[in-house]
């Protein structure tokens, strides 16, 4: 019996390729699923080869390779022994390529086509999935299926994909772990890898990143400061296997001290949902916007407590333009040109004793158009004055009478705020509960389990619960808005004010927790906006 190829010429020797792929999905899974194992493919392909060499006696089979691809999806053909599998290919050194079945070739139904049908027959390959009866070098009913079969394929992978990403989002909305690596000072706990344990060395190294931060210092200054103190960077200390530059080892870069600064994980929240997939067959990643990131507190034991991560917050509010090179200012960051609203900053002369002020927006364009003015003063008088300015508000808080009665207000104020915010989130919860819900109701439409009539059934009740639940949410956020509104008090405002005297030199921490912004006018006008209003400068205006 004679085989002939694509072109119709008998073929005398068979050069062929075994090809096996498991993907992650697959692995450790018992039973029928085991038929897919690795080992399994490679020996009913064999068993194929030997059947062949009995069918076609006048042929030789000779084997080229045995390729695998273990824990790698099929929607991608970026695999690193499939890739091998073509360069063979194109270099002339095969011409059979045998799998057990079609979707062990790929799940993206298009591009597996594209080889069965186009890419395999111009390279005058024979291609066979055992499973499917799919021969490429013979004309029949079950060549002309496969793109059928491969559609199916795919819709596997499509489906796998929607499961595997509700149960991630199950996970991220109870604070669980979904992947990845720990961020620097937490592993994973041995006992349950979706929670996160502290890990000393890199925790002792986090907090040492803080309290420098918290000196002020910029991200450029704390890498070189580790560097000089030889600190190990997280790739050494987490053991990762991973190839590095051995000039590069020993070297902290400013990027991972400021994401390391902005990592809520260290207060012991788990931080999930920042990016996700484009589909289940793309590899672009979508960079999800903060608010929508999935956020749970208190899931692990905290690094850093809130308020140092808060005052670090406001240090690189201030500081986000300082480089290694910068000279620092207490203002610095924290003024304003209040006819353009753009930053003001601060021109430093090494020979001078006196340094002046600059609108940054007529510093960069002012030469080129008429834009702004210069808003030119000398900093150190501007600093004096804002520093009298703030004493004066701060001695007139602590003076006033009738701050008991005010505090009572305010704690009870506090409260009910409290009473509120557990309303919210109650119904938060409630209406996460109802979403699900209908989503799995909608996915038993999808399997077939429920028709079209009795999904609308099913959910007209619950989308009204749901409508409901939402309406009563906007109330209590109006509520809680409303009460903050009129407490004009903040809870800490008065050990802010009292530390802030208390200072025999002000630092900039202190004065970033009192001043919003400083506005500086042309007319020499200077606005301080204080972050909490003194509740009682006006009622000192009118008793005067």
């Amino acid at each position: 019996m004679e085989m002939y190829d694509n072109f119709l010429r008998v073929v005398k020797v068979i050069y062929y390729i075994i090809y096996a792929r498991l993907s992650k999905e697959e692995q450790g899974k018992s039973k029928d699923e085991q038929s897919r194992s690795i080992k399994n493919q490679i020996e009913i392909c064999k068993k194929y080869i030997e059947e062949e060499k009995k069918a076609y006696p006048n042929c030789r089979f000779i084997e080229v390779a045995i390729l695998k691809d273990d824990g790698v999806s099929g929607t991608t053909f970026d695999r690193e022994d499939f890739n091998k599998l073509v360069n063979l290919i194109e270099k002339k050194q095969a011409n059979m390529i045998i799998t057990k079945d079609l979707s062990r070739l790929g799940r993206d139904h298009i591009k597996t086509d594209d080889y069965i049908e186009k890419w395999f027959p111009e390279h005058n390959v024979r291609y066979v999935s055992i499973m499917e009866n799919i021969d490429t070098y013979v004309d029949s009913v079950s060549n002309e299926v496969a793109p059928i079969i491969n559609w199916g394929n795919e819709n596997f992978a499509r489906q796998t994909s929607k499961k595997i990403k509700r149960t991630f989002q199950g996970y991220q909305k109870s604070g669980k772990s979904t992947g990845g690596e720990p961020p620097l000072g937490y592993r994973r706990d041995p006992n349950d890898k979706h929670h996160f344990i502290i890990e000393e060395k890199g925790k002792e190294i986090v907090q040492r990143i803080f309290k420098l931060a918290l000196e002020n210092n910029s991200v450029d200054t704390i890498a070189k400061i580790l560097i000089e103190e030889k600190v190990p960077i997280p790739t050494l200390i987490k053991g990762y296997k991973r190839k590095l530059d051995k000039n590069l080892i020993d070297l902290w870069s400013p990027d991972t001290i400021r994401k390391i600064l902005k990592n809520q994980t260290y207060l012991g929240y788990m931080v999930q949902g920042k990016t996700t997939k484009l589909n289940h067959k793309s590899d672009k990643i979508i960079h999800i916007p903060e608010e929508q990131w999935k956020i749970v507190k208190n899931t692990h034991e905290p690094i850093i407590d809130e308020q140092t991560f808060e005052n670090v917050r406001l240090m690189f509010k201030s500081n986000k333009n300082k480089t290694i090179k910068s000279h620092d200012y207490l203002l610095k960051g924290m003024i304003k040109c209040k006819e353009c609203n753009h930053s003001i900053g601060i021109q430093h002369y090494n020979e001078r004793k006196k340094n002046y002020t600059v609108c940054n927006y007529y510093r960069k364009y002012g030469s080129k158009k008429n834009v702004c003015t210069a808003h030119r003063f000398v900093y150190e008088e501007l600093e004096k004055l804002v520093l009298k300015n703030i004493k004066e508000e701060c001695l007139q808080y602590v003076d006033s009478t009738n701050f008991a009665e005010k505090l009572k207000n305010e704690e009870q104020s506090k409260q009910l705020q409290e009473n509120i915010k557990l309303n919210i989130n109650k119904s938060n919860r409630e209406i996460d509960k109802l979403n699900r819900q209908i989503d799995n109701i909608y996915n038993d439409k999808l399997e077939g389990i429920i028709d079209a009539e009795q999904y609308e059934r099913m959910t007209k009740t619950k989308k009204e619960s749901l409508e409901y639940e939402k309406k009563k949410l906007l109330r209590f956020e109006e509520d809680l808005e409303a009460i903050i509104q009129k407490n004009v008090i903040e809870p800490d405002y008065e050990k802010i004010v009292k530390e802030f005297l208390s200072l025999k030199k002000p630092n900039k921490l202190m004065l970033l927790k009192l001043i919003d912004v400083i506005y500086i006018s042309e007319d020499g006008t200077i606005e301080i906006n204080y972050k909490v209003q003194n509740p009682y400068k006006e009622e000192r205006r009118k008793e005067k």
